[in-house]
């Protein structure tokens, strides 16, 4: 029998039996494939829909069956032929749920749209970012809470995939625009009670290509597995897998800012959904346990006698010279001298009560090794 020939409920059938094959293959990064499957639904589908329309079957019927093309259209990048079935859907008398899930589908395109223009394509793969602890509600969190985590994560990301493609570290300067475009993240609206989010990472069609790494999900492996390695303790396969002495300090630096503090987030955790498998991690070490020096080689009893700890205000100084100031009370200004690694952190704390930890390399001159705020 013909497709010409065929009832509004046999293509129906038929374009959704194609689209779940298309999903599974969707699921396992076989994309090329699985955009040529979700085309061929989509022709059932609009066909099905106009079918319906053209012998006036009724509503719910046809405002259905016509978002259900446009979002198959979405999935094998015809965002032309979706934009048009959804405003033939919105022309009709849809039912008020049913318009405004046609309404959310053409916010969603018109997103898609901008990424394409951009030349951005977010991987099929999933991560999911848990926070979770007594300062997290239903469906609530304090913004700043929630959105440095996010913020921190990202820039782990960044600094994971500069170490990868073999970059110096960077000390200055934003983020180069090749490593932004290829390893941006995109998050999804958060869910209620523990604060979920899902991240996708935006892939762009020049994606710079990093030895050993297929894709930009790899990098957030990656920087996972290394967090589990923190998380762990494991102090040694971690160094083998930063033996960059500027990068490990940073990616400590950075993973402290990300970890529970135990009073309002006493979890961390990370889900990746790759290829229909899972692999989960929870960060609960708390940042009082994060130290930079642990990770140091062992120092000369001289360098020993040098560490010291001050409580004060923090300010900018010189960013050229990469210096800070400390303003201690009763007891003055010190200069606070940041090496490479932890200049991500330090700006973060402008103005703020901090405790630092360092070497003192002149009488009021430290360098910084750690730092964590005062809670008050």
């Amino acid at each position: 029998m013909g497709i010409e020939k065929m009832t509004v409920q046999r293509l129906h059938i038929k374009a959704i039996e194609l689209a779940d094959s298309a999903f599974i293959l969707k699921f396992k990064d076989n994309l090329e494939a699985a955009k040529k499957l979700f085309g061929e639904a989509f022709q059932l589908e609009k066909k099905a829909a106009l079918l319906a329309k053209d012998q006036n079957i009724g509503e719910p019927t046809i405002s259905v069956l016509l978002k259900s093309a446009a979002s198959l259209a979405m999935n094998a990048d015809e965002l032309v032929e979706a934009e048009k079935l959804i405003c033939l859907a919105l022309c009709g008398e849809p039912p008020h749920e049913i318009a405004e899930e046609l309404r959310n589908l053409l916010e969603e395109l018109y997103f898609q749209r901008h990424l394409q223009l951009q030349g951005i394509q977010l991987t099929s793969a999933e991560i999911q970012l848990v926070i979770a602890g007594r300062g997290i509600g239903y469906g609530m969190a304090k913004t700043d809470l929630v959105f440095d985590k996010l913020s921190t994560f990202e820039k782990l990301t960044f600094r994971t995939a500069e170490r990868k493609v073999g970059k110096p570290f960077r000390s200055k300067g934003d983020v180069p625009k090749v490593i932004k475009m290829s390893f941006q993240n995109y998050i999804s609206v958060p869910r209620a009670a523990s604060f979920a989010f899902t991240i996708r990472v935006g892939a762009h069609s020049n994606q710079l290509k990093l030895e050993g790494f297929e894709n930009s999900v790899e990098i957030i492996e990656e920087l996972v597995e290394n967090i589990k390695l923190l998380n762990q303790g494991e102090i040694d396969q971690l160094k083998n897998r930063i033996p960059d002495e500027t990068y490990l300090k940073n990616f400590i630096s950075l993973s402290k800012e990300l970890a529970p503090d135990g009073d309002e987030v006493n979890l961390v955790g990370f889900t990746i959904i790759k290829a229909n498998e899972t692999k989960d991690v929870q960060f609960t070490r708390l940042r009082s346990e994060i130290s930079i020096s642990q990770f140091e080689i062992e120092e000369e009893v001289e360098d020993k006698e040098k560490k010291i700890e001050l409580t004060g205000r923090l300010s900018a100084a010189d960013d050229d010279k990469s210096n800070i100031r400390l303003n201690v009370e009763n007891d003055g200004k010190y200069l606070i001298t940041v090496p490479d690694g932890l200049s991500d952190i330090v700006k973060k704390y402008w103005g703020e009560q901090v405790k630092i930890k360092g070497t003192k390399v002149k009488p009021r001159v430290i360098e910084l090794s750690d730092i964590d705020p005062i809670q008050t």
